[in-house]
């Protein structure tokens, strides 16, 4: 008889989640049981139309929010049952965002916005501006380290919210509508190099889009409708 094969753990994974908000004196039911694991370097989008909650699950995805009901797992982690600090630290070493708009900070140059999440974890400023200076040529920015967002075109300040998302080498990376500001040639550039920093650091990579054929080139494609998911 052979061995089972092992099971592998999810870089991410949730189970039961359940988001209801309470506006007035209405209750608004936004999540209702959704289930779902990601690997290492598996590609996965979610679709949906807009209001459908794709941004909350993201969010409480991320720790960034506490769920009505079920759990987060983030590397075996499950996120409610610890402190806000140690969530912190789980999404500093195991999670990277990207948001449609890329919050870059403004008086920052592009190599002390992407360096900054290696500083906040104690990293040396020498180590850090030498992986962001790495990270950024990645990205095609190696001529644009030394300006601020204001200098830069709108592609390029979502590449340089790409690099600062994957400079702690996350184990995911959470995007949210990462195209959703710029024109089809600049959004196709940002994939592009989302999918390439994907096969080449191993990080997973989980995107809600309304663009069917960005989402199209994911391994797999979700689609959040009534708080349910469900494959596409």
């Amino acid at each position: 008889m052979n061995d089972p094969l092992p099971t592998r753990t999810p870089i991410l994974s949730c189970q039961g989640l359940v988001k209801h908000f309470q506006e007035m004196v209405e209750e608004v039911h936004v999540l209702e049981g959704v289930d779902l694991e990601i690997h290492e370097t598996e590609q996965v989008a979610v679709v949906g139309v807009s209001g459908s909650g794709k941004s909350t699950l993201l969010h409480l995805l991320g720790g960034l929010e506490k769920p009505t009901a079920g759990e987060v797992r983030v590397a075996d982690t499950e996120l409610s049952g610890i402190s806000e600090t140690e969530r912190g630290n789980i999404r500093n070493r195991y999670i990277g965002f990207i948001y449609q708009f890329h919050h870059l900070l403004r008086e920052f140059t592009a190599i002390e916005n992407v360096a900054m999440p290696l500083l906040i974890r104690k990293d040396s400023a020498s180590v850090a501006n030498e992986k962001a200076t790495q990270l950024l040529s990645k990205v095609g920015l190696q001529h644009r380290l030394h300006h601020k967002p204001s200098e830069m075109s709108g592609g390029e300040r979502q590449r340089a919210a790409v690099a600062r998302a994957l400079i702690t080498q996350p184990g995911i990376l959470l995007a949210d509508e990462p195209t959703g500001n710029l024109d089809r040639q600049s959004g196709s550039q940002v994939y592009d190099i989302m999918l390439g920093l994907n096969r080449e650091l191993g990080t997973a990579l989980l995107v809600v889009t309304h663009d069917p054929d960005l989402a199209g080139r994911m391994d797999r494609v979700y689609r959040l409708e009534d708080g349910h998911l469900s494959l596409s």
